[in-house]
């Protein structure tokens, strides 16, 4: 199976986002080995910063150590510098003596072990907030191969970080079933809700455009609405009538009517 088409085959059912970070690390560790993987995200303005390593570093406050240092990571500067494209390997950036003389090494990968990384953004820079999933290594740089072999699965991490940007709540899941959504339904009306297209959700799940639409188009029937906001409210159990602010807004341009908000 395709590397990209097996993350989504594996991944995209979990209900849970740590179980989805866990699972998405140890799929990584198998396509691209490493000493680790990590997943990583920063919001300066909210002095607030996460992290995920698998294996788990202890002993060590990593999303402390991220939250002091990240703007001194040369590939962080390099990421301000050039924010378009999303991938990056940093011994591509600087040599192993420029490295060893910034802060970012001296005080924190050098604690880590690390100085080698592959980091691929899974959101889009808004300022300093970004999350990223970065690849560690200590001594064997990553091949011109496993980079791009990261690079092809890299569109994929990005539809899974906002597919696992919430949870799926048990009042959904319990109003699907009182409407008799099929789970596949429920999922896609779940994807919709937080601003995936019929394509993209098509590339998660393995499916046409066409039938995702078809899938969208039973479950407006069977929720009695017309479109995406108020079949979500439906399965809230909430009033379907009105805005809601935590309904991610989606372009709906050249879209099949059925997917259309």
């Amino acid at each position: 199976m395709d590397p990209k088409a097996k993350l989504a085959a594996e991944l995209v059912h979990l209900t849970e986002r740590d179980e989805y970070l866990v699972a998405a690390s140890e799929l990584l560790l198998k396509l691209i080995p490493a000493d680790h993987a990590a997943w990583n995200e920063v919001d300066p303005a909210a002095g607030q910063s996460d992290v995920r390593a698998f294996p788990e570093h202890s002993g060590i406050d990593i999303p402390k150590m991220l939250l002091e240092l990240y703007a001194e990571h040369p590939i962080v500067v390099s990421f301000q510098r050039e924010p378009s494209e999303p991938f990056r390997r940093l011994s591509d950036l600087v040599s192993d003596r420029q490295l060893y003389r910034t802060r970012a090494f001296r005080e924190g990968l050098s604690r880590l072990e690390v100085n080698r990384q592959l980091v691929a953004m899974t959101s889009i820079p808004h300022g300093n907030l970004f999350s990223c999933w970065t690849m560690n290594r200590w001594g064997r740089d990553f091949s011109d191969g496993e980079v791009e072999l990261a690079r092809h699965v890299h569109p994929m991490l990005r539809l899974l970080e906002q597919a696992y940007g919430g949870r799926r709540t048990p009042e959904a899941v319990s109003q699907a079933e009182a409407f008799s959504l099929t789970s596949r339904e429920n999922e896609i009306l779940q994807l919709l809700g937080k601003g995936l297209t019929g394509i993209a959700i098509g590339h998660l799940l393995g499916i046409s455009p066409r039938t995702v639409a078809k899938h969208v188009e039973h479950a407006y029937a069977k929720l009695g609405c017309t479109n995406r906001i108020d079949a979500l409210r439906r399965l809230r159990g909430e009033d379907p009538s009105g805005s809601d602010p935590n309904i991610a807004p989606v372009d709906t341009r050249a879209r099949p009517p059925s997917e259309r908000p």
